[in-house]
């Protein structure tokens, strides 16, 4: 661990670069009632006008984009957000069944700095804790790199945010490592577009109502369409369907799928779909 936080260290010494790239390790619950949580490597991208924070599968498919030719992306459960630089108003990416949506969002955090200090690797950090999204969070954050930034939406202390927990043991950032880029690096052909198309840009409202018009039917494009005779069929995990309501087992498994994992890192706007 020396080695990898001594190059860290280092890379702020040696200049400055377009991009500073830090990857977080996530720990997380889909489900709040499971007993293991999950993992995720996530992506922070300062920038030197705006911020990113991403799944990094979304630059694993692009380098598979650039092999093949293709344009497609891989999408998560956990949001992506960009911000401006040192603003708390965040653009959330969502996606809802084929479309994607943007929306904004005003997400101040509000700490209170605590005495208690420690060491993460050989950097110094300090105790702040907040409640942030129907949680309370416990942050450790460092002077040494000198960004008021962490993961996700959470930013505002005197340093970078090096590992970040909520009480309920659900959510859980902790810093891996970083990278220096020499040029700003775009993200646009994966984060802000899903299959070449951009994000429709709506009001959390309206990204909320059509989460739970997907919900109350999740298989309508396929129903109508063996409805109506567009399609013939419809071939699921190698069972063929051709009536609309041989899919009634099919809408009821999304729904309860849906259902079980709905414990967002903002638990106070988990949508109630009942």
């Amino acid at each position: 661990m020396k080695t990898l936080y001594l190059a860290l260290i280092l890379g702020y010494m040696t200049g400055s670069a377009q991009t500073h790239r830090f990857y977080y390790n996530l720990a997380f619950k889909k489900d709040s009632t499971q007993a293991e949580s999950s993992t995720a490597l996530m992506v922070l991208d300062i920038n030197p006008n705006d911020v990113k924070f991403y799944d990094h599968v979304f630059l694993e498919k692009e380098q598979e984009n650039i092999r093949t030719g293709n344009r497609n992306i891989n999408w998560t459960k956990q949001v992506p957000v960009t911000r401006k630089k040192n603003a708390s108003k965040n653009t959330n990416y969502a996606m809802v069944e084929f479309q994607l949506y943007s929306y904004l969002t005003e997400d101040p955090v509000t700490w209170t700095l605590q005495n208690e200090t420690r060491t993460y690797g050989i950097f110094n950090v300090q105790k702040a804790t907040a409640d942030f999204g129907g949680r309370h969070w416990t942050a450790w954050f460092t002077r040494e790199i000198p960004f008021s930034e962490g993961p996700y939406k959470f930013r505002g202390l005197p340093g970078l945010i090096v590992e970040i927990q909520d009480n309920r043991n659900d959510y859980h950032f902790t810093l891996l490592k970083n990278e220096k880029l020499d040029n700003t690096y775009d993200t646009k052909n994966i984060l802000e577009v899903r299959y070449g198309n951009a994000p429709l840009s709506v009001k959390e409202k309206t990204y909320i109502e059509k989460a739970k018009e997907y919900f109350n039917d999740p298989l309508h494009r396929i129903r109508e369409s063996l409805r109506n005779g567009t399609s013939q069929s419809y071939d699921h995990n190698g069972t063929r369907y051709t009536r609309p309501e041989e899919l009634i087992p099919l809408i009821r498994d999304e729904q309860n799928y849906i259902l079980k994992y709905n414990n967002p890192i903002e638990i106070n706007k988990a949508i109630n779909y009942r």
